[in-house]
């Protein structure tokens, strides 16, 4: 019997006196088995959605169709405090012939049919606390033997769903778990049907196997599995260089020593690629608008931010790509040194300029101008795109000279800048005498 949290021992109990049958099923026994403290809980029971919230009347019905309904008790202020607990009527499935969904759901009175659905033998225990552990498919012993193994002929939960070949790969790094040479094997005869997987799902996948607490140990199964042309794409992952091999093993081999961030984490594994071929493969998983905006920096941007040695540099950096981006690809470059175990000396330079240039208070953006684009239009020195273009000159100078940044000044320096090209273009090149 596992330990509940009372909020679901109450719910348990209440469903009882109602007269259902509740168990604890799924991932949340699995991790209590393990030691581990869920908060998020899955309870099965014989009771239909519409019988569950006549108990519940606050629940919130997340499926009519496979009847599955949720209590919220988390914390919006904290989401490792509190719990959700969903609960959902025993079923069996029938066929899936979209590769994602069963067709159709029967609802049962049997506990033990409901496990027969379930993944990975892991997965399909059930408890009580007035029973013992339901465990027909030696789910506890595969805890033990720490390995993956599936409810049934592997081969057919595959084929049902392929994504399950990448979820037992992300409860392998999760878990530092083993897949069972039975599931192995019919991954590599089954590999091929995640050609059908929703790249959403995909992607869900991946981007829990980046944060696991064994990514290293998850990518190096992707790889073994030949899963990776199902995450950057047969271009990338049939013609990688042998550096780009290089990079990836070493990130594999060190990804676990960085904080389990998934941006930084997404940007050093896609950083691995040829630029071209890595911004092809941040758009084969289709991440959202942000996180593509992102990755494209971490490839494009990492050699600009490296090479920044002077403080007027990274002031422009600042002002043409903004703090937001500069901290991404600072915090990236923090992982990569100790990813691949490199001298993090540009890292600490980088950190002493922000600290001078925070303390001087000095102008860096377009918004700290003594001036404004309508000073511009009023002087007719710029109109349209032109006033923004010659603003952002101006911030060059006052980056190398924080003492011009008076209306006057940077009035004076727009004549010119709009007057000539060459004073524009040599703005930023300083005269040896």
């Amino acid at each position: 019997m596992i330990k509940l949290p009372k909020e679901v021992s109450r719910i348990m109990k209440t469903m009882e006196e109602s007269g259902y049958q509740v168990y604890a099923v799924g991932g949340c026994v699995r991790d209590s088995l393990l030691g581990k403290s869920p908060i998020d809980f899955d309870l099965a029971t014989n009771a239909g959605w519409e019988e569950i919230t006549a108990v519940f009347p606050e629940a919130k019905v997340l499926s009519e169709k496979y009847s599955v309904v949720r209590l919220d008790y988390s914390d919006p202020q904290n989401e490792d405090k509190g719990i959700i607990v969903d609960l959902a009527t025993f079923r069996v499935d029938g066929k899936y012939s979209d590769y994602r969904r069963p067709d159709t759901v029967y609802f049962t009175e049997e506990i033990r049919e409901d496990l027969a659905r379930r993944d990975f033998t892991i997965n399909a225990m059930a408890d009580n606390p007035l029973e013992a552990l339901i465990d027909p498919y030696q789910g506890r012993e595969d805890l033990k033997a720490r390995l993956i193994r599936t409810v049934g002929d592997p081969k057919v939960r595959f084929c049902e769903n392929p994504i399950r070949m990448l979820r037992a790969v992300r409860l392998a790094a999760q878990l530092d778990f083993d897949l069972h040479q039975s599931v192995y094997e019919a991954i590599l005869e089954c590999g091929h049907l995640l050609e059908k997987a929703s790249k959403d799902a995909v992607r869900g996948e991946f981007e829990k196997i980046v944060t696991a607490e064994n990514t290293g140990k998850g990518l190096q199964m992707l790889l073994s599995c030949n899963f990776m042309k199902y995450i950057v794409g047969e271009e990338a992952a049939s013609r990688m260089s042998r550096y780009e091999t290089g990079r990836l093993e070493g990130m594999i081999a060190g990804v676990d020593r960085t904080f389990r961030v998934l941006e930084r984490r997404l940007g050093v594994f896609y950083s691995c690629f040829d630029k071209k071929r890595a911004e092809e493969a941040v758009a084969f998983l289709g991440y959202d608008k942000k996180t593509s905006e992102m990755l494209k920096d971490a490839i494009y941007l990492q050699e600009k931010v490296f090479f920044l040695i002077h403080d007027e540099e990274l002031k422009d950096f600042l002002a043409r790509y903004g703090r937001e981006r500069y901290d991404y690809i600072h915090n990236l470059a923090k992982a990569v040194c100790i990813i691949y175990e490199q001298p993090n000396s540009k890292v600490q330079g980088r950190n002493y300029m922000m600290k001078r240039i925070d303390a001087s208070g000095d102008p860096i953006y377009i918004e700290d101008l003594a001036i404004t684009g309508q000073d511009l239009i009023d002087a007719g020195f710029a109109e349209g795109e032109k006033v923004g273009e010659l603003l952002f000159m101006l911030t060059d100078v006052v980056h190398r000279k924080p003492e011009e940044n008076t209306r006057e000044a940077l009035l004076d320096y727009a004549r010119r800048f709009s007057r000539s090209k060459l004073s524009a273009a040599l703005r930023n090149v300083k005269w040896v005498k």
